[in-house]
């Protein structure tokens, strides 16, 4: 394609915009980052919403202190010593970890010694059991606040507690009750640049009281750019050290993780022994995946607890989280399902979640997945926006969108990765809208383009019309109206003046033939079934007569595909329609006596052989009749004269069948009949030969020429045939002809059953015929000697064919050799006889001496065929015999064919060295004034001529004269079919040297022939 094209320019178009909306993605989140963020951490919200409420294991408890705890111990911060009641309570019950979300920064206040000293004062003077004095004992001996949580915390051995980073206050360097809390093996590897710092500052719990504790961790919480603290960094830099979250600190010490074994791989995973890994985002934070609300994770007061206000077993292997939740002393977040969430609620919702799995995470893959998706899905909406139509364009965008988003979700839920749902889907939706802007300013250049381009169509159409003498015609859908172009109403004979304007103009001239299927056609097009009209039909002419025009036309529509024009052109065809009709006639008539041909007939017969089906009293019969001799009229009186006599005839014919006779000429010489005969078959039959007949003996007179001619008739009776069909009774018809032409001319022959089967049995032959000259081996040469009639003496043998067949054993040539002769098969197996009897006579070959001569039959179709001489010269060549023991034996007719031809090949095998012999001398037509032509060494005598030599004096003489001429030519005689001795001795007395028949031998097989051979030679030997 062209690169300046519209289509290729469009193509670049789309491509280019295709990358600049996908850019255009990648630009926004350079420009404007945390807008973009604000978006998406919405759309995680969504997917919590999608997604619902979860219910945890109950392996974490938190023990909040809420406003009932408030109103019963008054308003926090409480007094550590209550603080240690409840730890001490949920020790009791069993709890395996204690995370406290509380920070003691400073000791708690506590009584100084004066007023110690006056409260044991004040509980001396009072009566010893009253309850006055046993509370002033109480406060006087009471030990400091900070010392009895640090006990508590100490006996238990199991509370986590926290600290924080502050940018303001705290530590500049890790406190030395903290240190244990980092984590040991990634102290090399931790750095600021790995590892998020949030100040230079560390709140650390009181010395006493870190030095009780299990462990700890910071519980600084990161807000996203909309304020939801949706990330937990469960790893953080501070001072060398990295620290964990208390979360982190406690679920390991709930796991019964050994502090010192948990391995950190910055920014990928956090291992927690053999089998548990925490997947981390790359600034190794996790991010939280709520149950629900605050009120879904189980929640104890604070005051409940303290008074002992739960069930037993409520804290049993738990691990129980204590923090404050009640209204404006919480630190409350926000959470997809509640706008104030407290923080010990988040906490405890962390914990559950590394316990147990389900912790989402960011990893680095989800940010290149989501910018794979960026250009993958930008480019699929881009794709689908550009090449399906706009509604499926927009839909298929949509669509993409939706499965991204479906995607993302079950990434999440339960996959546990949050992948960046909004890029994507702004690429999608930006590529969609530029696409489909593109593609509205392209399909409106296109149209525009297509409307100037339909406007040059018209102008190059009207012109090209004008041309080709075409008329043109408009119909105007909305208005109804027709137009029709001058030339259009020339060609019907109309004038303008008396046309409507109306579709009927058109309609109403339409053959009522062609109406129906034109009007189809029509509703196809303006349908949208076809993409252009045309018909062939017939309409009247202003004249009254039909002509028959062509009709093109393509509709017109507007943006809503609705047809609004119908325009094309009109073509007269006539002439045309005209040369088609006289091509179909020719195709089914004989193009000299315009009578139906050999196909037509058939067909006819069919249809024949139909109605006889129906009435089997009728019959239907078929004959075909030959002019005999009808190629000596050509060759005597001109191919001119013998066209007119097959057209006389025909017309001869046409006058005297019936009209429900189908008469038809199968070609050259052959006419055929077929007539459906009621009633008396019989007289039906006989009417029709006897009507030929007549025809046939009718006088006829060609350029003033008198001609008579005769014809041989065979027929045949539907009910008489071998087969069924049309082309059945025309076989069977032909073989009735062909045995009428063998028994001479002007003969009528009706069709026998034994025809048939004695075709299909010629028929048989020749395939067997020719499976055995492929096999080789079935045809085989008999021998029959040819004697000395003087002495007896063995002279030579003529071969002769034999066919032993696999299954029907020794056939006569009598019944194979005309039917080789027919098929030109006998050109094959007599190749074969020469090449056989030259090895048999180099069998034969003597020690010393020559061998016996074999005279070999040579037919006409081989002898007329290419190649006879080289055949000959090869059997001598191969066989190494000598050539003048081979003799030819051609027939006297078989001379007479072809004089000239005849005496270059029988010349050409005697420069080979081999003999000649003329058979059957006597029977043909030769001349014995041309005999001395023809070069050959032998003739040989009829045997119906010597059979007669002892009963009748013409036999006796005609044997005398051939002899006589051999003599003066000085040629050998041979006698056919000696069968007696008188018929030996009156042949050797006529002079004729050698005989051969059965009074000698019959013809012989190879071997047997091989005996005779040795006998004869051994009884002249000793002769």
């Amino acid at each position: 394609m062209a690169p300046n094209s519209p289509r290729f320019g469009w193509r670049n178009s789309s491509l280019i915009a295709a990358v600049l909306a996908s850019l255009a993605v990648f630009l926004l989140a350079l420009i404007a980052p945390d807008q973009l963020e604000r978006i998406e951490r919405l759309t995680l919200n969504s997917r919590f919403l999608i997604r619902g409420p979860e219910v945890p294991s109950g392996d974490v408890v938190v023990v909040g202190y809420d406003e009932a705890s408030n109103k019963a111990l008054g308003r926090w911060p409480v007094s550590r010593r209550v603080i240690a009641q409840a730890i001490d309570r949920v020790a009791a019950g069993g709890a395996k970890t204690i995370a406290m979300d509380y920070l003691w920064l400073e000791p708690e206040l506590d009584l100084p010694q004066d007023i110690r000293a006056q409260l044991d004062g004040l509980a001396r003077a009072l009566p010893a059991d009253s309850a006055p004095a046993q509370q002033a004992r109480s406060l006087a001996e009471a030990s400091a606040a900070d010392i009895v949580l640090a006990d508590s915390m100490r006996q238990a051995g199991n509370v986590i507690l926290p600290f924080a980073y502050s940018t303001d206050s705290g530590s500049r360097e890790t406190p030395n009750a903290i240190v244990p809390w980092a984590f040991v093996r990634t102290k090399p590897a931790c750095s600021p640049d790995r590892v998020a710092e949030f100040g230079n500052g560390l709140q650390a719990p009181l010395p006493s009281l870190a030095a009780a504790a299990a462990s700890g961790g910071n519980v600084n919480i990161n807000h996203d750019v909309d304020g939801a603290p949706r990330s937990e960094y469960l790893a953080t830099y501070f001072d060398g050290d990295c620290f964990p979250s208390m979360t982190l600190a406690a679920i390991a010490h709930y796991l019964g993780i050994d502090w010192q074994s948990v391995q950190i791989d910055l920014g990928a995973a956090i291992r927690l022994g053999k089998d548990r890994v925490i997947t981390l985002d790359p600034d190794n934070s996790v991010i939280v995946n709520y149950f629900g609300d605050a009120a879904t994770m189980p929640t104890i007061a604070f005051a409940d607890v303290v008074s002992g206000r739960f069930e037993p077993g409520t804290f049993k292997d738990k691990l129980v989280v204590f923090g404050t939740n009640y209204q404006g002393g919480s630190d409350f977040v926000r959470s997809p399902f509640d706008y104030q969430m407290p923080g010990v609620v988040r906490n405890a919702t962390m914990a559950e979640r590394l316990i147990h799995g389900g912790n989402l995470a960011r990893p680095s893959w989800a940010t290149y997945a989501s910018l794979l998706a960026v250009l993958i899905l930008g480019s699929a909406s881009a794709l689908v926006a550009r090449f399906l139509p706009i509604s499926a364009g927009i839909l298929g965008s949509v669509g993409l969108a939706a499965s991204w988003c479906v995607l993302t979700y079950f990434a999440l839920f339960p996959g546990g990765v949050w992948i960046n749902l909004l890029y994507p889907v702004l690429s999608i939706l930006l590529n969609a809208v530029t696409q489909l802007a593109l593609r509205s300013l392209s399909e409106e250049r296109e149209r525009r383009r297509a409307e100037q381009s339909l406007r040059e169509s018209e102008e190059r159409y009207a012109l090209a019309a004008r041309g080709a003498n075409d008329g043109l015609w408009d119909w105007d859908l909305v208005n109804n109206t027709f137009f029709t172009s001058g030339r259009w109403q020339q060609m019907l004979g109309l004038r303008a003046d008396r046309l409507s304007g109306q579709p009927g103009d058109w309609f109403d001239r339409v053959h009522r033939d062609d109406i129906d299927m034109m009007r189809a056609a029509i509703d196809a097009h303006l349908s949208g079934s076809s993409t252009h009209f045309e018909q062939e039909l017939r309409m009247r002419h202003g004249e009254g007569n039909d002509r028959w025009v062509a009709i093109r036309g393509m509709a017109v529509r507007n943006q809503d595909g609705k047809p609004t024009r119908f325009a094309g052109s009109m073509t007269d065809i006539t002439i045309r329609k005209k040369a088609e009709q006289d091509l179909l006639f020719n195709a089914f008539h004989s193009h000299l006596t315009r009578l139906p041909n050999r196909a037509l007939l058939v067909e006819r017969t069919d249809q024949a052989l139909q109605l006889w089906a129906k009435d089997p009293q009728a019959d239907v019969v078929l004959a075909i009749l030959d002019i005999d001799r009808f190629g000596h009229y050509n060759e005597t009186l001109g191919q001119k004269v013998g066209d007119d006599i097959l057209i006389t005839l025909a017309r001869n014919l046409e006058e005297h069948v019936r009209p429900e006779d189908t008469l038809a000429h199968l070609g050259e010489d052959e006419y055929a009949v077929t007539r459906f005969v009621a009633g008396n078959v019989e007289e039906g039959v006989e009417e029709l030969i006897v009507m030929l007949k007549t025809v046939l003996a009718q006088h006829m007179e060609i350029l003033g020429r008198p001609i008579e001619i005769e014809a041989s008739i065979g027929y045949v009776l539907a009910s008489q045939a071998a087969g069924a069909a049309g082309d059945e009774l025309l076989r069977d018809a032909n073989l009735a002809l062909y045995r009428a032409k063998a028994q001479g001319r002007g003969q009528v022959v009706r069709f026998e059953p034994s025809m048939h089967q004695s075709a299909m049995k010629r028929f048989g032959l020749e395939a067997d015929m020719k499976r055995a000259i492929s096999a080789g081996d079935q045809f085989e040469l008999f021998y029959q000697p040819i004697i000395d009639l003087k002495d007896g003496h063995l002279h030579g043998f003529e071969a002769l064919i034999r066919w032993r067949h696999p299954e029907r054993g020794l056939i006569s040539p009598v019944d194979f050799i005309p039917l080789a002769e027919d098929t030109d098969m006998i050109i094959d197996i007599g190749r074969k006889s020469i090449m056989d009897a030259a090895r048999q006579i180099a069998a034969w070959m003597p020690a010393e001496g020559d061998p016996p001569q074999i005279a070999v039959n040579v037919s006409g179709r081989q002898f007329a065929a290419v190649g006879l001489v080289e055949d000959i010269e090869r059997a001598i060549k191969v066989a190494g015999i000598p050539a003048h023991a081979l003799k030819l034996e051609i027939t006297e007719s078989l001379i007479m064919d072809n004089p000239e031809r005849t005496n270059e090949v029988l010349r050409r095998i005697i420069a080979l060295g081999c003999k000649v012999s003329i058979d059957d001398f006597g029977t043909g037509y030769s001349s014995l004034s041309h005999l001395h032509r023809f070069p050959f060494h032998t003739l040989k005598v009829d045997r119906s001529f010597v059979m007669r030599i002892n009963d009748s004096r013409e036999g006796l003489e005609i044997v005398r004269v051939i002899a006589s001429l051999a003599h003066i030519l000085e040629r050998d005689v041979v006698a056919e079919g000696v069968e007696t001795e008188e018929q030996a001795v009156e042949l050797t007395r006529l002079g004729i040297q050698f005989g051969q028949g059965y009074l000698y031998s019959k013809p012989l097989p190879a071997g047997e022939a091989s005996v005779f051979l040795a006998r004869n030679r051994e009884k002249h030997r000793k002769g």
